[in-house]
């Protein structure tokens, strides 16, 4: 059984980053028309300076002041140089291909996950976990990640790695953000309301 996950992500983490959502659909060309819908949308909007799709399954999204764009675009500077000089974000729309074949047959309670790598935006892990490797996974990255003496922020810490693994447990999305390690995970679910 194959799912696709439509990842909105801000990219890196400019203002908002904590706020990456994920869709689920059946089928790939459901989730195109989804994607398709909110470029839509975001062409209507006078701060979109560019929406490059040279890959489908892969769009970016600019924002910005767009008359600055046009007068400095292409002809004094590339895309790339202007979204580093000014107040621009860039948003992300990924297709993910979800082998979910893991659920057929399984009488299992647990869930499996996507990771969502917040700062690289792109898909964390080559695999997808089911929660307690999720949970043991974040656990071993935040101590590795881990080098702080101040007890303070170890407790803060301690606080983030408490509200993940709860967030496991009880809802459909988890996010964590400490220090350099900022990862969503996505529950992937097991069906899919369909209008049918």
């Amino acid at each position: 059984m194959k799912l696709y996950a439509v990842i909105h992500a801000v990219a890196g983490l400019y203002e908002g980053y904590s706020d990456t959502d994920c869709n689920w659909f059946p089928t790939k060309e459901a989730a195109q028309k989804h994607v398709k819908q909110m470029c839509d949308t975001y062409r209507e909007d006078e701060m979109c300076v560019q929406i490059d799709h040279s890959n489908p399954d892969d769009i970016c999204v600019t924002m910005g002041d767009a008359d600055d764009y046009k007068a400095c675009v292409p002809e004094d500077m590339d895309h790339d140089d202007w979204v580093a000089e000014n107040d621009a974000s860039i948003e992300i729309f990924r297709i993910v291909e979800v082998d979910a074949a893991r659920y057929e047959n399984s009488s299992t309670t647990e869930h499996i996950w996507l990771t969502w790598d917040q700062q690289d935006c792109s898909v964390a892990w080559d695999y997808f976990p089911l929660c307690m490797s999720l949970v043991a996974r974040v656990s071993s990255d935040v101590m590795d990640n881990s080098t702080d003496d101040n007890p303070h922020q170890s407790l803060h810490n301690l606080a983030q790695m408490g509200e993940f693994i709860s967030s496991v447990y009880y809802r459909n999305e988890a996010f964590i953000d400490i220090d350099d390690y900022t990862m969503h995970a996505f529950r992937i679910p097991k069906k899919l309301k369909t209008d049918e």
